[in-house]
């Protein structure tokens, strides 16, 4: 079967185990994931940190982004642009963010641009992903994109219920280097 078929499949599959969770399962698995990740000796070494703007459906990522304020790190978030390419702009607050492309919370206007090997750690989102730390995304590539750019250390955070057995993955699939479910840390091995 094709590649881009199963993902489409791998999607469909995902989505509505999601629509079956409970809430409090979303709030539960996204503060253990957010313990564990704030816990880690990377995170905590970082002087900078790349990560998303969680949506409803996603690992809330708000308590992550204030810790690392607190820590005094430097935040960046992705910002959309064309063609499938984003960037990372520092933000210093929850005011410096406005709704943009796809409903999703970015930075407004000015706010300063770090570039990809400033960053020290990326945190990534997924749909889903597979303990060899194949992500399945939202199927736009921005992150695949992004990432060939990056030399900091890749966290993706997936909620356990929500982990498929393999995702199929292409050549331009980006990994992470640790994966995060509610239940720990797991390295990804090559």
């Amino acid at each position: 079967m094709d590649k881009k078929l199963r993902k489409k499949q791998c999607r469909e599959e995902v989505r509505k185990r999601l629509e079956s969770l409970p809430k409090e399962y979303h709030e539960e698995a996204s503060q253990k994931i957010s313990e564990f990740l704030c816990g880690m000796e990377v995170f905590q070494k970082a002087g900078s940190i790349f990560c998303f703007v969680s949506t409803p459906t996603e690992v809330n990522t708000r308590s992550i982004i204030q810790h690392a304020w607190s820590g005094g790190k430097q935040v960046a978030v992705p910002r959309c642009l064309e063609k499938g390419q984003m960037e990372a702009c520092v933000i210093t607050k929850e005011e410096d963010l406005e709704e943009g492309k796809f409903g999703i919370m970015e930075p407004k206007a000015g706010c300063k641009v770090l570039m990809p090997e400033q960053i020290d750690l990326i945190v990534l989102p997924c749909l889903s992903c597979d303990k060899k730390g194949n992500r399945l995304g939202y199927g736009g590539g921005y992150y695949d994109r992004y990432l060939e750019k990056c030399t900091g250390v890749r966290v993706v955070i997936c909620r356990e219920k929500l982990m498929l057995d393999e995702i199929p993955a292409e050549s331009f699939d980006q990994k992470g280097d640790f994966l995060i479910t509610e239940k720990g840390i797991c390295p990804i091995k090559g």
